[in-house]
């Protein structure tokens, strides 16, 4: 047994560690509040075309712009990674008597960049293109139909939030289908328009070297041309001040934590803890579906295992206490 100097001295420490680390967990909670504050007085997080991205050739002549052919995919997303694809396409009555849209219906192809160097693409994803609207007898003489929406594909790893980073990219491509034969439709105007929620930021790639994102010595940076005006390839990350956000809602849930080493029993600290770690997991990616689970969900449960370990020791000790000192017919 050491002497009684030395314990008090090592609790005096431990005491003094403890303290410098609330200092700094207050300090970081409130240098991440304004820092948000500041970056979304707005409302939002960042500047308004933050999570707006745009590619393809557009229109250089508003007035005639539904008397030409054009395609408008726009592609969003929620909070948990998931990419939806949607828009639109404009058809001028000279392409729809030349192909006979009326007789073969439209159908759109997206077809996916090659993301690695050793394996090309091996799939195409379909967009169902709804019948078209016919509006001939007006001034623009065109013919229009909306893409149904759905999910796409994209690269990348949700499970990493919010550190999760996905690569989007696709050459659009509408043809029909003559008997056995797929004709294909020289579209030159075609768009694709990122709107993605506010906790994301995309970025346009104008090179496979960028977009594959891939080490290999023996591939040289002129060796793959260019993307085409169709090709679109985007680079999708979160923004900084969201990542903070995550950060600040992590500390909070560490609040509990710290109340558990402070005090002498056991309270309702746990039970904190958990609500806390519910709320916050709601908050950020919603309630669990399939038990997917984030990086993330491995944090909130080593808080929680840790705030039951000391709640539970912290009881069994004062139990041990009160035990000891009914023996001794005394209080503790």
């Amino acid at each position: 047994m050491g002497h009684p100097w030395k314990r008090v001295a090592a609790v005096s420490v431990a005491k003094k560690i403890l303290g410098l680390f609330s200092l700094l967990l207050i300090l970081a909670l409130w240098v991440g509040y304004f820092y948000v504050y500041q970056d979304a007085r707005s409302g939002r997080l960042g500047d308004t075309f933050d999570s707006y991205g745009l590619c393809g050739n557009t229109s250089s002549d508003p007035l005639n712009y539904f008397k030409r052919d054009h395609l408008v995919l726009k592609v969003t997303n929620d909070t948990r990674g998931d990419f939806k694809v949607s828009g639109m396409v404009n058809v001028s009555e000279r392409t729809y008597n030349r192909y006979e849209l009326g007789r073969y219906p439209l159908k759109l192809r997206l077809e996916p960049l090659q993301s690695s160097y050793s394996m090309p693409p091996s799939y195409f994803e379909e967009v169902k293109v709804k019948p078209l609207n016919r509006n001939f007898n007006s001034p623009h003489k065109n013919a229009y139909a909306d893409l149904e929406s759905r999910s796409i594909r994209v690269i990348g790893e949700a499970s990493r939030f919010p550190f999760d980073v996905y690569r989007y990219g696709y050459k659009p491509v509408l043809y029909i289908l003559k008997g056995n034969e797929q004709v294909d439709l020289p579209f030159k105007r075609i768009v694709t328009q990122m709107n993605l929620s506010n906790t994301f930021t995309p970025t346009r790639l104008y090179n496979p070297a960028d977009y594959i994102a891939e080490r290999n010595s023996l591939v040289q940076p002129g060796d793959y041309p260019a993307y085409g005006a169709s090709e679109c390839a985007f680079s999708i990350e979160r923004k900084s001040s969201f990542k903070v956000i995550v950060l600040l809602l992590l500390l909070v849930v560490c609040l509990p934590l710290l109340m558990v080493l402070y005090r002498d029993e056991p309270t309702i600290d746990f039970l904190a803890t958990l609500l806390a770690v519910a709320a916050v997991r709601v908050f950020l990616v919603g309630p669990l579906q399939d038990y997917q689970l984030y990086g993330i969900d491995f944090v909130f449960g080593a808080v929680i295992i840790l705030v039951g370990t000391l709640s539970l020791l912290k009881a069994m000790r004062i139990n041990a206490l009160r035990e000891a000192a009914a023996r001794r017919g005394t209080t503790w």
